[in-house]
């Protein structure tokens, strides 16, 4: 990037040179005061100024100012191709506006400075030493040169100042979109990370839940089909139901649309149905209620509250061993609050977890900016407290 902004920059004062330098040439021929000869050659001189430019100074890609040897070099020609240039003809003095932007391109401040002196008052010795200046002229001639060499080190210093300026300028935009580029690809890195917890939240939350229901009803079966056909019936019944609303879970997860149990019906509804089927699956009462004017709210915060509920009721049939549970749903005027309270045997909450279970709730009420406690010990049960931010105002 930064070799084509270079590119461009100094393809702006190649076309400035051979624009200069073809001016130069043509205002050269059409004064030939000191013959056609003279002229003839002062002007291929300038012409050459051109050419030495490109592969001498040009080639050297080091940029503004850089006080290298091609630069020195090119100097060095350049001042030793305008001598003779004006020692044949005086108009070669036109030269001037090529070769003075063009040593303060490729050298420093200071010696570009030095370099105009010395091509100037040079200049003046050599019209001196061709008999061309006479003794009253002196004194106007180095006034002038004087003039000419402040004029042209103010404006040349201006000009590459700017057009260093503006290089750098572009040089700044151009990192400045590869930053924006690699923090498009580290956004699009990040948010498909996020989906793919997203899908394994989901998944753990729905699917791994509905298999272990099957698993454990078809357990259940296996001892059941000769000493109690009609409970295994009935079980087989709950295994088919739960296979049917995992495989519509999974469709839903993979279009990424709203659960099934939340599709028709409100939270309140679909808890309570989740109550039911967990009471009817496990043989663990549970007592759902309801506090507060019910009210929608946002899907996204209805979809955390299911699968928290969901993921708290799986953990109390793997690890709780209880005997009851108490649930409830409140509306309160800034937000919906999930609380789930069984009498098992409680556990360590500081000691390390292998499963997912509590990692990803906690994750998920998270990211929807709730906050998430838990209360347990061992022989004490656990209480489980979720409250999701869902203001009046807010509610659609």
């Amino acid at each position: 990037m930064a070799e084509r902004a270079d590119d461009r920059w100094f393809g702006d004062w190649i076309g400035y040179s051979a624009a200069a330098t073809l001016a130069s040439v043509l205002l050269i021929l059409a004064n030939p005061i000191t013959g056609w000869p003279r002229t003839i050659a002062s002007a291929v001189l300038v012409l050459a100024l051109f050419p030495i430019y490109w592969f001498l100074a040009r080639p050297s890609r080091a940029g503004v100012r850089s006080d290298s040897w091609r630069a020195w070099l090119y100097v060095g020609i350049a001042t030793a191709v305008y001598f003779v240039a004006y020692g044949f003809n005086n108009w070669a003095n036109i030269a001037l506006f090529i070769v003075s932007p063009q040593f303060f391109l490729v050298l420093s401040a200071v010696p570009a400075a030095v370099a105009i002196v010395v091509i100037n008052l040079g200049g003046v010795l050599v019209r001196w030493l061709v008999g061309d200046l006479e003794p009253g002229d002196v004194a106007g001639t180095l006034g002038l040169t004087v003039l000419v060499i402040a004029v042209s080190v103010y404006f040349s210093n201006r000009i590459t100042a700017v057009t260093k300026e503006s290089r750098e300028r572009g040089l700044l935009i151009q990192r400045l979109r590869e930053q924006q580029r690699e923090i498009a690809e580290l956004s699009e890195q990040q948010g498909a990370a996020a989906e793919r917890e997203r899908i394994a939240r989901e998944m753990h939350d729905t699917l791994a839940q509905g298999f272990t229901s099957i698993v454990t009803l078809g357990h259940a079966v296996q001892g059941e089909l000769d000493s109690d056909p009609a409970t295994a019936r009935r079980h087989i019944e709950l295994m088919t139901d739960t296979a049917q609303e995992n495989l519509q879970e999974s469709r839903r997860i993979i279009a990424a649309l709203t659960p099934g149990r939340l599709a028709e019906s409100t939270l309140e509804q679909a808890l309570g149905r989740v109550a039911g089927r967990f009471e009817e699956e496990a043989g663990v009462p549970v007592a759902f209620g309801v506090t507060g004017d019910p009210r929608p709210a946002p899907p996204a915060l209805e979809v955390v509250a299911l699968r928290v509920f969901q993921e708290a009721l799986a953990n109390v049939r793997k690890h709780a061993a209880a005997g009851s549970v108490d649930a409830s749903l409140a509306y309160e005027p800034d937000a919906l609050v999930l609380t789930v309270h069984d009498d098992g045997r409680g556990f360590d909450a500081s000691a390390p977890r292998d499963g997912y279970g509590l990692d990803g709730m906690q994750a998920r009420v998270r990211e929807a900016g709730g906050t998430f406690a838990l209360t347990t010990a061992f022989g004490e049960g656990t209480l489980l407290t979720v409250r999701l931010p869902a203001p009046i105002e807010e509610v659609p």
